[in-house]
């Protein structure tokens, strides 16, 4: 026997519970279900596109993406567990550690150093030497200072030594507002205490570009330029590739 649909939709109205004599009632569906499916693509959509959006724009905006992820994932009421995710951070420093250390000499160190003798632009056109490289006292303490200070008033501009990019533009509670710039065969400047720096980190430099202005920012009793040349990781004095005059050395 066959039933029309309006039979059919009276017959499961009338249905009644064999057991309680009650009417049984029919759930009701309704499109709830497909409109939460339908928000959560759109959810997803939008969380996909934003994150490849971060990836892109990278830098400091996917650094700090990255790290409140990790700090809330880990921390999650998910998870409720100190899952084993290595931190963006250290994620980064494992990437800079694992590259091998280039396989430099002592003999190719002097090489470099003899090579920069003939092509270093000073920083300063006008400076004296007011605190040599190595060993001093300050302040009662012994210290190894790993530049030299080139005394000069604030404001005077600072030049880049050599050609390079700036990897560092930025402060310290130490070296205060300060450059350093990466150079070819493994040699890396610093300029520390700056007033002003007029260059960020990315920038292309040449030798003898401005690059910041003397100043006394971070641990700094008066106006000067604290700079540091590293050959290979290792910091060499100044003094043996650029000539100032020496006045007061501590």
């Amino acid at each position: 026997m066959r039933y029309t649909e309006n039979e059919i939709a009276e017959t499961e109205e009338d249905q009644t519970d064999e057991y309680s004599g009650e009417t049984a009632e029919k759930p009701i569906v309704r499109g709830n279900g497909m409109l939460l499916i339908i928000i959560q693509l759109i959810v997803s959509a939008v969380i996909v596109i934003a994150a490849l959006v971060i990836k892109l724009i990278g830098g400091e905006v996917h650094g700090q993406a990255a790290a409140w992820f990790y700090d809330n994932y880990n921390n999650s009421v998910f998870t409720n567990t100190a899952d084993g995710i290595i931190p963006y951070t250290d994620n980064i420093k494992l990437k800079e550690t694992s590259k091998p250390a280039p396989d430099i000499k002592a003999e190719d160190s002097d090489d470099i150093v003899e090579k920069l003798k003939k092509c270093i632009t000073k920083p300063l056109k006008n400076a004296v030497i007011t605190s040599g490289f190595g060993g001093r006292e300050l302040n009662g303490e012994e210290q190894n200072h790993k530049g030299i200070d080139l005394g000069a008033d604030k404001g005077t501009e600072i030049y880049a030594a050599f050609d390079g990019d700036v990897i560092i533009s930025g402060e310290d509670p130490t070296y205060g507002n300060y450059v350093v710039i990466s150079h070819k065969d493994e040699v890396k400047t610093l300029y520390a205490h700056c007033s002003k720096l007029l260059v960020k980190k990315g920038d292309k430099i040449k030798a003898g570009d401005k690059i910041a202005l003397v100043g006394a920012t971070g641990d700094a009793d008066g106006n000067h330029l604290h700079f540091e040349v590293i050959v290979n990781g290792e910091n060499i004095d100044p003094s043996e590739i650029i000539e100032y005059p020496a006045a007061g050395i501590e």
